[in-house]
């Protein structure tokens, strides 16, 4: 049984023109606590799309996945290059099926490897998950089957993952998802609901990547940890049941 809905946006077939991709996932928690800034959060999702596409060959090399959650997990919209992701009007739900969300996440990214694999593209760059939510789940209750599956793909060198922490966020969920990210997640600080620094970042970090090298070391500026920044990086170790 799928664990996701396909919206109207989903089956479209894009044309894709680069021999080299980079897969991208925006995971986004649209239940009902999130009301108050979905206007914020669609601003930013435009917002990342764009800044990609300030590199031409960027532009051309990553492909993106976007997905939203709430009672169920529900593709907005299915793989297309990067310059043809619409305008983002994301509505809200209820709960907030975060495991599914993770889960769906991995299986999109898998599905879009082997499209490249059996088009003999020339190269993929490593997949990035980007998750951003307010709470824990509240469908299943736990993230067990999701932490355990991105603990795998990213101890395995096969995914990236960005997890955004928004207001009253459960610190125990984030850090199961993020063991073997390092044991921390990005934050908001205060109640701000400002997501432009987490997303410009995020955005920057995909264009780097996707036209990088093979192997090359990264570097992307931002004040992103900083006292003077909206965004926190912070330390799950405690959280950890171990």
């Amino acid at each position: 049984m799928s664990l996701f809905k396909q919206d109207r946006f989903a089956t479209e077939i894009p044309n894709y023109t680069s021999d080299q991709h980079m897969s991208v996932v925006l995971a986004i928690d649209t239940s009902g606590s999130v009301q108050p800034f979905i206007h914020i959060i669609n601003q930013n999702l435009n917002r990342f799309r764009d800044i990609i596409c300030e590199d031409k060959e960027a532009e051309e090399n990553v492909d993106v996945c976007v997905i939203s959650f709430d009672d169920e997990v529900h593709i907005v919209q299915d793989w297309r290059p990067i310059k043809d992701m619409r305008p983002s009007e994301l509505r809200c739900g209820c709960l907030t099926d975060l495991n599914g969300a993770v889960i769906t996440g991995i299986e999109k990214i898998r599905e879009r490897t082997r499209y490249y694999h059996e088009n003999e593209m020339m190269a993929e760059k490593k997949p990035y998950l980007i998750v951003m939510t307010d709470g824990a789940d509240t469908v299943r209750g736990n993230v067990d089957e999701a932490a355990q599956l991105v603990n795998e793909r990213i101890g395995e060198g096969k995914m990236k993952l960005f997890f955004l922490g928004v207001g009253d966020y459960d610190k125990a969920t984030a850090a199961q998802l993020n063991r073997a990210n390092g044991k921390f997640c990005f934050e908001m600080k205060d109640g701000d609901y400002d997501f432009h620094e987490f997303f410009d970042f995020a955005a920057n970090s995909v264009k780097a990547a996707s036209t990088s090298a093979p192997g090359a070391t990264l570097h992307v500026p931002t004040a992103i940890g900083t006292a003077d920044s909206s965004v926190a990086v912070t330390s799950l170790d405690s959280w950890l049941n171990n």
